[in-house]
Parts: C-alpha cells; structure tokens; sequence
C-alpha cells in the first residue's frame, strides 16, 4: 500500500499544467502582474489632489450623499481614507504585492526554465519592470517622498521572494526600497533592449522600461540619469499625436467610438505600453461618470477643477486641444444637474469598458528630460525649451514657441515644465499626486458646500496609512500617522 500510495502522489493532475517554459510564466506575468486593477482600487488617488473638487449638486440627497460619502475621506485628507461604515476600503496596498509577487515567481525560475535565450531575457526584463514599478507607486503612496526623506526612514515592506510565512513584514528603509527599483529597472532596460522590436504595446518593452528609468530618476533627482535614459528613448524615434486639428469635444451622454479616445493605443502613435482598465462598479472613478455610468446613483460628486486656488480646467490656455479633447464640456441645458461648471475626463472612452485606461507614453519622456535639463548643475535652458515647443506643438493650434526670454529665471522655467505635466499627464496613473509630493508638498485646499479644509504644506498627509486590514494582519507594519483634519 505505501509503496502505490507514494506512486500515487508522483503523478501530477491530468487537469494541471506544470509551468517549466519560459511560455508559461510570461502568461503568468501577464495574466497576473500586469496592473489591470491599477485604476480600479486606486481612483481615489486622484480625488486628493487639486485636480477634483467637489460639485454641490443638493449634497445631502440621498443618492448625492452616498457617492460623496464613499469617497469624503480620501477627499478630505481624513486620519484614515476607509469609511467606518466600510463603503470603501483601500485595495490597492493590497494589489500592488499581488502584481509584484508573480515577478517574484518568474526571477526565482528563469534560469532553469525551458526556452530560447532571447524569451528568457525578454521575460526576465519584464518581471524587473513589473517590480520596479510596483515598488515605486507604493513608495509614492505609502512613504515619504525620496527627495524629502532621510535614507534611514522607513518606506514599505520589501518582498522579493514567493516564500509564504504566517508572519508579519517589517519596513524597509527609503534606501533598500529606492534602490531595488533602481537596479531592477536598470536590468529591465539591459534586457529588454535585446529584444526590442519584437514587443507589442500590450507587453512591458524596451521603450516603456527607458520611460520608467527616467521617472525614477527624476523623482531621485539623479538628473544625469535622467538624460541618459531620455536620450537612449529619443534614438528610438518617438512620435507625439498631433491633436491641434481636433475641435469636435467628446460626448459624456453616449458611447460614440473607442477609436476617437486619446489613449486608444490604436490611434495613438505615441502609446508605449497600455495597461490597467476602466470600470463603472460603484464609486469607482466616480467623479469621471455621469448619472447612467453610476449603478444606482443619480449624480456625480465630483469634477475637474474649476475656479478657486489651483485650478486644473482654468491652466489651458487659449487653442489648447487637450482642454477640449481630453475633457466633455458643461452642459449648461437649463434644469439639468449637469448646469453647473462641470467636465469630465476622457482621455479613455469609458463606455467600452473592457479597453485599457491607463498608458504610458512618449509624452512623459519629453516632460522628465525637460525638467532634467533645467534643473542639473550646469542647465541646458534651450534644449529645455526645444523639448517643451516639440510636445506643445502638438497640443496647441497655431502654437508659438516658447523662448528664454518668456521666462525671468530658472526657477521659472522649472515652476514652467510643472505646470506642463498637470496639464498634460492629469488623470493618467497618479501622476499629480506623485508631482505634488516631490515639488515642495504645497499647501491644497479642498470644499464641501460652505466648508473648507486644508492640507497644510508638507502635510503629515502626505502620505497614505496603510489599509486597515493590512495594520490588523500585521501588527509589525508601523503605521503613518497622519493629523485630524477639521473645517478651517
């Protein structure tokens, strides 16, 4: 009996794959690690940032109260962003390490698995990527901002193997944390090079890992490097999506065609690598759907801002395509809750909802070399200002270009090419929210009917508290404690 009992347990399941190729574990890559929930479980991301605010459309009504309430703490820069009532849970802590553990998977293997050299090294640069940029949106979120942080803090906890264990990670420093993404991304550029031309837009790729290596890079202010990767990026020839001819503003109130969504890779020379997706589940991007998008709620809470301090819709200036583009104008039809200053993101066409929403793009690269060269030792203000008219030229109908003496100093140009990037990259990824962080953490308020509530400079705020879940599973996960935040 032991010795058939023991052939038994040798035999493998007819209905199991055992993963051995390389094949198998791109497909797990991809099916698992690829930030399809990256906008899901993060929308609310954005609604901290100066982009949104809050639309009075009768708040308290019952529907209106309840959309508002789902997303009030994140808004509000509350002590913790989860509703007590449990509307609403912070999942993307949580998504993160899921995405991050498969590369884990395919870095522990990739040297015993079956295929060709090239696959192998193709896969193995995809999974540096994957955790590389893994690590850093929870390092951007859930820590303090690299450039305002001591080496010594504590960031995240940092997971770079699939060994499972009933205890409870401890933080690792600014310095462990920062510096995996940057040998990790540095290998994805090695080894995604060796393959470049024969990945999709829908697959991690050479140009998208060169994108990623600036943005480290920057947010490092390691400028040098940032020119370094930015230049490799250049001699791959990007394009930019001239938009100045479009005058026609999408609809909000029917599905019109994908085809006509900025970030519609198909259409978009200028995509590099498209991922993550839209959904109407309720609450979620709640702020970019009118009343038929939202399950059972009868209005939206919030918009892009218009008016007071900071506002997003009032930085385009006049001919600026993306103003109209990118966004659904208000709808000023008498009677209609939609009466009041409001417009709403679409860069993605939200009606096809099984298209990707989130994309990274030639355009960032133009941005993070720009700031690059205006803001190293020795600044290079007019290959600055070449790279800014190259991507403006493209937005802006009957452009004129900007020169030195548009600006006083230095300064002003960098205070310049931050403005450039909310206006170009809003409500892609978490880019405002990262940018506020590293720039100084201004001072932003936010309103709610006759109230108002600040987030004070360099704010506490600032950074996120891990999930509730996550501080109950694992007592050993020091929590960011952040201020009790009252109506001024």
């Amino acid at each position: 009996f032991g010795s058939s009992c023991s052939k038994f347990l040798e035999q493998s399941s007819q209905d199991l794959i055992r993963p051995v190729t390389v094949e198998h574990y791109k497909e797990l890559l991809q099916g698992e690690a690829y930030f399809k929930d990256f906008y899901k479980n993060g929308w609310f991301v954005d609604v901290m940032t100066d982009n949104i605010q809050a639309m009075d459309l009768g708040y308290p009504t019952t529907n209106v109260n309840f959309n508002y309430e789902f997303a009030k703490y994140a808004y509000l820069w509350g002590e913790d962003l989860e509703a007590p009532t449990g509307t609403f849970t912070d999942k993307l802590f949580q998504t993160l390490y899921k995405n991050i553990l498969p590369a884990n998977a395919c870095l522990e293997v990739i040297d015993e698995l079956e295929g060709k050299e090239a696959e192998r090294n193709a896969l193995k640069g995809q999974a540096y990527f994957t955790r590389a940029y893994g690590y850093f949106v929870l390092a951007n979120l859930y820590s303090q901002s690299y450039n305002e942080a001591n080496e010594n803090d504590l960031c995240v906890p940092l997971i770079l193997n699939t060994i499972p264990t009933l205890k409870g990670y401890n933080r690792a420093s600014v310095k462990e944390v920062w510096g995996q993404i940057t040998s990790d991304i540095a290998e994805a550029v090695t080894l995604l090079q060796k393959d470049h031309g024969n990945q999709s837009v829908y697959e991690i790729n050479y140009r998208a890992a060169l994108l990623l290596a600036t943005r480290v890079f920057l947010f490092k202010e390691d400028y040098e490097k940032v020119i370094f990767y930015g230049e490799k990026f250049m001699q791959t020839n990007p394009s930019l999506k001239d938009i100045t001819g479009i005058t026609v503003s999408p609809s909000r109130n029917g599905p019109g065609s994908v085809a006509k969504a900025f970030l519609f890779a198909g259409t978009n020379e200028e995509v590099l690598f498209t991922f993550s997706r839209m959904t109407n589940a309720t609450g979620e991007g709640s702020y970019q759907y009118y009343s038929s998008e939202m399950v059972g709620l009868a209005e939206v809470c919030f918009t892009p801002s218009v008016g007071g301090t900071s506002p997003l819709m009032d930085s385009y200036g006049t001919g600026d395509r993306r103003k109209t583009h990118w966004f659904a104008q208000p709808d000023g039809s008498v009677g209609s809750i939609f009466s009041q200053p409001y417009y709403t993101p679409m860069k993605v066409n939200f009606y096809d909802l099984c298209r990707t929403s989130q994309s990274m793009r030639s355009a960032e690269v133009f941005l993070n070399l720009a700031e690059a060269h205006a803001r190293k030792s020795s600044p290079e203000v007019e290959r600055s200002l070449y790279l800014l008219n190259q991507l403006r030229q493209k937005r802006i109908a009957n452009y004129t270009n900007l020169t030195s003496g548009d600006f006083t100093n230095n300064e002003s140009l960098v205070r310049f090419v931050w403005e450039e990037r909310r206006r170009e990259l809003c409500f892609e990824e978490f880019h405002r929210w990262w940018d506020l962080r590293r720039i100084g953490q201004p001072e932003l308020e936010h309103h709610v009917l006759d109230k108002t509530y600040e987030l004070k400079k360099k704010d506490p705020a600032y950074i996120l508290n891990f999930p509730r879940d996550e501080r109950e599973f694992n007592p050993q996960l020091i929590p960011n404690n952040r201020p009790t935040r009252n109506a001024k």
